[in-house]
């Protein structure tokens, strides 16, 4: 029986890379336009391949402290076993729990007021109610588990792209004009290098990955790589079509645009913003309700329920603008890991309980590439935490 329930849960390598997918690409499409608009076509050529080099290295760091351990653990539990140690180290982690757990709800409460608003655009109902509807199915999904999520994914992935390209496509008709630069200084560029590391960022789901499939190693290394460069891709191709069309980027960019294109592209583009939002907040309930479980003892359902419910919560009691959610969350959660990252992966080297991995970094892995993976991470939560003015 307990073999049957792992067979279950497998994931297939195109639904372990939609998770990927599907971890960032709703923050990246909301808030990168607006940033990019700053510094123009330049900053965001650099800033692209740059964060996604910076991200991949990290993400990947990750996958061989998990293969080195041999479990599937999440960040949390990984800090404990490898850097948070001894009587101290026991009040850090719940600590380091607490902090990562505000990060999350922070997320998730944006995610279902993002796509709350939405729904109550399209479908005339009041907003609370909107956006309780949007939790029931958010929620719901994440309830079913890892390969419930994979599958939902899955999908939303597809849909995700069939729609940008759409838009993308759609935007060829009307007048296009790109600046090459904008008048943007050091903290609008900072500012969008935070941001679009935050969209890359599906540090969260690369225990599931891992877990999802099993054994193979090669296989979970490509999914998050890929992932990452999907997640870009859709990025670039939204932030571009803003730039372009010279519409009011606004917060919900997408949204904008989609005025800008045509009516047809209006619903075409609050599907988009919902599907990612959807997606999004299914890898990260999913990924809170596996911390909440490994570090409370929680039974599964429990764990679901706490890391689900208080978002809904939170949002209806918090009066922070969409923008400024995603801003905490991305410098919190980057202040965390940027302690915490380095020290795992050279203790997992020093002292996993695999010897032997079945893939690890190498030479990429060496005493540059942490270097730069650790200014890179800085660099992330400083420009979180700086106006963007």
């Amino acid at each position: 029986m307990k073999g049957r329930r792992v067979e279950e849960q497998r994931l297939t390598p195109w639904e372990a890379t939609s998770l990927t997918v599907g971890a960032g690409v709703g923050a990246g499409i909301m808030a990168v336009p607006v940033l990019a608009e700053r510094v123009g076509l330049l900053g965001l050529a650099v800033v692209l391949p740059l964060a996604w080099a910076a991200s991949a290295l990290v993400h990947l760091m990750l996958a061989e402290v998990l293969f080195r351990t041999g479990r599937p653990l999440q960040v949390v539990e990984l800090m404990r076993l490898y850097v948070l140690r001894g009587p101290v180290g026991r009040v850090l982690t719940w600590l380091v729990f607490a902090l990562l757990a505000v990060a999350f709800l922070a997320n998730l409460a944006a995610y279902v007021a993002g796509a709350g608003e939405i729904v109550a655009a399209l479908s005339g109902a009041p907003t609370r109610l909107a956006e309780a509807l949007v939790f029931a199915v958010a929620a719901g999904v994440v309830f079913f588990g890892l390969k419930a999520v994979g599958v939902a994914e899955r999908y939303g992935a597809a849909v995700l792209v069939a729609l940008v390209v759409a838009i993308g496509v759609g935007a060829l008709r009307t007048p296009l004009r790109l600046d090459p630069v904008g008048g943007g200084g050091v903290p609008a560029w900072l500012a969008l290098y935070a941001m679009v590391m935050y969209a890359y960022w599906t540090f969260y789901s690369v225990p599931q990955v891992v877990k999802g499939l099993g054994s193979d190693a090669r296989a979970a290394v490509r999914a998050i790589a890929v992932g990452l460069a999907v997640n870009g891709a859709l990025t670039a191709l939204v932030a571009l079509v803003a730039l372009a069309v010279r519409a009011e980027v606004t917060e919900v960019a997408i949204v904008g645009i989609a005025a800008a294109v045509g009516p047809w592209a209006g619903t075409a583009g609050s599907l988009l913003v919902l599907v990612a939002l959807l997606t999004s907040y299914w890898s990260v309930s999913l990924a809170l309700a596996d911390i909440v479980h490994e570090r409370t003892g929680a039974q599964v359902r429990l764990a679901w329920v706490f890391a689900t419910l208080p978002s809904l919560l939170v949002l209806w009691l918090g009066a922070w603008h969409f923008l400024e959610w995603l801003r905490l969350a991305a410098g919190a959660t980057a202040l965390v890991l940027a302690l915490i990252t380095l020290p795992m992966v050279i203790e997992a080297r020093r002292r996993g309980p695999v010897v032997d991995p079945p893939w690890s970094l190498g030479r990429w892995g060496g005493p540059a590439a942490m270097a730069f993976a650790l200014v890179a991470l800085l660099l992330m939560a400083v420009g979180s935490l700086l106006p963007a003015a």
